[in-house]
């Protein structure tokens, strides 16, 4: 297909949300004339391995959608990279995509991505970067400042944590599971040991 966005308009609209969110109706909300893909899955899943994603991908390679409306970008994958690789396949593949929380459309006339809308997701992005970053520095730092008053000794040998404080730890893992996917993907997609997720899954199976 060439590198542009076609005259005729055939909208469609993705959602997605995981298994735990519940605030999913500003999504839901779209034209008669534009059709529906949706996703319930962790954002850990990459867009083409999705269901709705795969479907919404074949549709756009059949010619019969060319312009995508997403709630943010943050709906087509966990980061930056992630992001800028689907969307630089909606380019390629000349199909317009509209932000609804920053109210644009990510390509120019010529199908190239619009320069406000790289500098907003890539700003999105290093902000989310350095968050993680602060959220483990403080963590550090407490850790440190509790050392030094002689009250942090870590968790005791035996030591258990409750099932809330457990599976809240691994959230990632515990999305994946019930989304039914096997051991060795969620592996690969949470960077998490096999032990680890074998752990989650006998607690959350003993839990229920």
């Amino acid at each position: 297909m060439e590198n542009q966005v076609l005259n005729a308009v055939k909208k469609a609209k993705y959602i997605r949300v995981s298994t735990v969110e519940q605030n999913v109706g500003r999504q839901l909300k779209t034209d008669d004339n534009v059709k529906l893909y949706e996703d319930k899955i962790s954002g850990l899943i990459p867009f083409n391995e999705r269901p709705a994603g795969k479907r919404l991908i074949k549709d756009i390679q059949d010619g019969k959608i060319n312009y995508v409306i997403i709630h943010s970008v943050d709906r087509l994958g966990r980061n930056v990279v992630e992001m800028q690789k689907q969307l630089n396949w909606f380019i390629e593949n000349g199909v317009q995509i509209f932000a609804e929380n920053i109210r644009m459309e990510l390509l120019n006339d010529d199908g190239s991505m619009n320069s406000i809308a790289k500098m907003i997701i890539d700003l999105l992005g290093s902000v989310a970067g350095l968050e993680i970053e602060a959220i483990k520095e403080r963590q550090k730092q407490g850790i440190n400042i509790a050392k030094a008053k002689g009250v942090y000794k870590g968790r005791k040998v035996g030591a258990t944590i409750s099932d809330d404080k457990y599976f809240n730890r691994h959230k990632d893992v515990v999305e994946l599971l019930k989304d039914g996917l096997s051991i060795n993907k969620i592996s690969k997609y949470t960077g998490k040991s096999f032990v680890t997720i074998k752990k989650v899954k006998t607690r959350l199976e003993n839990a229920v």
